[in-house]
């Protein structure tokens, strides 16, 4: 009575074929750009990482030649607060030095000076 088709298994005979190879090219070709596309993506990560510790290196190098200009600052401060100090002491004890020559010369003393 009634003839039953045989199964094609999701494969469209005749006409439609090209249909199927068209779709399966438009599929093919939607995969290919999107492993480019992927890719790409490795690609741009491997560069931003390279840039990254690139910035990083240039921010460690910069941050150890201001510490050593920082250290070589203080180290020429201390060495100007010394020797101004120094001058400082200097004048303190020979002001002292030459009022104790005003008050033993007041006295009607002197003192005697020996340079060698």
């Amino acid at each position: 009575r009634y003839r039953r088709e045989p199964r094609r298994c999701g494969v469209v005979v005749g006409g439609d074929m090209s249909t199927n190879v068209e779709k399966f090219l438009a599929r093919e070709e939607e995969l290919r750009r999107a492993r480019k596309f992927c890719d790409d993506q490795a690609v741009l990560g491997a560069k931003a990482s390279f840039e990254e510790k690139g910035l990083r290196k240039f921010a460690s190098s910069r941050i150890k030649r201001e510490t050593e200009t920082a250290a070589e600052e203080v180290e020429c401060l201390n060495y100007e607060v010394t020797q101004r100090r120094r001058a400082c002491l200097k004048e303190f004890y020979e002001q002292q030095q030459a009022m104790y020559e005003q008050e033993l010369s007041a006295l009607g003393l002197t003192l005697v000076k020996e340079r060698l």
